[in-house]
């Protein structure tokens, strides 16, 4: 008869937790509590002070995100190569919440990678974890 002493099913257990969490870490994003966050309200100078003049008719696609965060640079892959093939009135800007924790405090970041879609000094929708670069496209082209 076979058995698997105690420690070793331990082990197995805590291996297989470990990968959840690691997987859980990927979908969801790191300290990420879900994915629909309710749009953010965003005073008019802490985003003015990231995108620029607040008469810019461009829309901006702000990512929070620290180069220690999977998904964050998972997302960066994905919006690079988005990036590329995007129309000119639409600008992207990257912050890493460490080098700019000012920032971070000002738009509410809890979790990350979280992105904000901002027009006229205006947050018009939010996300949080990880988005697909189809995912990416479709959110920015409901916006344009």
């Amino acid at each position: 008869m076979f058995s698997i002493s105690r420690p070793a099913s331990l082990a197995a257990t805590s291996i297989v937790a470990a990968f959840i969490g690691l997987a859980s870490l990927f979908f969801i994003g790191c300290n990420g509590p879900s994915n629909s966050v309710p749009t953010a309200k965003i005073p008019a100078d802490a985003i003015q002070k990231l995108v620029g003049p607040e008469d810019d008719q461009n829309l901006v696609l702000i990512k929070f995100g620290a180069p220690w965060c999977g998904p964050c640079r998972q997302v960066d892959k994905e919006i690079a190569s988005l990036a590329a093939t995007l129309p000119e009135d639409v600008r992207v800007i990257t912050v890493d919440v460490d080098t700019n924790p000012e920032a971070a405090v000002n738009f509410g970041i809890e979790g990350i990678p979280r992105m904000f879609l901002v027009r006229n000094g205006e947050v018009l929708a939010d996300e949080v974890g990880y988005r697909s670069e189809s995912e990416l496209r479709n959110w920015v082209a409901s916006y344009q």
